[in-house]
């Protein structure tokens, strides 16, 4: 039996000046300090990452998310100051509810619009 999922990751890459001697690695797609998949395919000693809970995304091709505007988490201003861990997860709900609904919505829209004659 088959199963999968998707997985949000943030991806980073430590390739530095100190490491501009041995060069970059020959599967770099995109120049250094700029990571994806192949940096995990395989497992470059540059790459590391981190999950990225409570985001909605858009991603190309590759799988990846293209730029800043393709994507968004919740945090930062989106929570009230001094917010406690009930309204947190109160808040997790809604923006669970909403992209669910958004992500419902876009397929809709899509559909719509791609099946006009």
């Amino acid at each position: 039996m088959s199963t999968f999922t998707h997985v949000i990751l943030e991806v980073f890459c430590s390739f530095s000046d100190e490491d501009a001697n041995e060069g970059a690695p020959s599967y770099c797609k995109r120049n250094v300090g700029n990571p994806g998949y192949h940096c995990l395919e395989n497992k470059c000693k540059h790459v590391a990452y981190t999950y990225a809970p409570n985001e909605i995304a858009y991603s190309d091709d590759d799988g990846e998310v293209p730029d800043g505007e393709s994507c968004i988490g919740l945090g930062g201003e989106m929570l009230p100051p001094n917010a406690k861990e009930t309204q947190i997860n109160d808040l997790k709900g809604l923006w669970k509810e909403i992209c669910v609904k958004k992500v419902q919505e876009a397929y809709d829209e899509f559909m719509k619009r791609a099946n006009q004659d």
